[in-house]
């Protein structure tokens, strides 16, 4: 009983594997990386020990195998698992672009106030007038 599910467990682990030439094997470790495990959430399923993470490897390289195109294996991951899946999602939005530039114009803008109250200070600094010791009042 236990040689035969051993014997079924191989013949399943063979049939998951998907034979490509050497240039499909290449797209497909690349789309790997791009790929994030949604088990671990922080690591590309090429990296993933995971069972979930195997199991869209076998995925990527079935597609592969069957002709789509990096971009198809992208949306077929994303319609599945969300955007989250993959590590540089599409950006469709033009706010997309005002979260990912606006730190940098802020730092900017930052950068530009600061030039702009020191150059005023240097302006207006320069020799501080004595004050007299009889225009001096007791707070008292």
């Amino acid at each position: 009983m236990m040689k035969a599910a051993l014997a079924a467990l191989l013949l399943l682990g063979q049939a998951a594997a998907v034979p490509l030439s050497d240039s499909q094997e290449a797209r497909a470790q690349a789309l790997m990386r791009e790929i994030r495990c949604v088990a671990c959430e922080n690591e590309p399923i090429s990296q993933s020990a995971s069972d979930i993470a195997e199991n869209m490897r076998v995925r990527v390289r079935t597609m592969i195998a069957e002709g789509a195109t990096d971009g198809e294996v992208r949306d077929w991951f994303a319609g599945r698992y969300g955007e989250f899946v993959l590590f540089r999602p599409k950006t469709r939005n033009p706010l997309d672009y005002v979260l990912w530039l606006g730190p940098f114009a802020l730092l900017l803008i930052s950068a530009g106030l600061v030039y702009s109250v020191q150059r005023q200070q240097r302006r207006r600094g320069g020799v501080v007038d004595a004050v007299a010791p009889e225009d001096l009042t007791d707070p008292l």
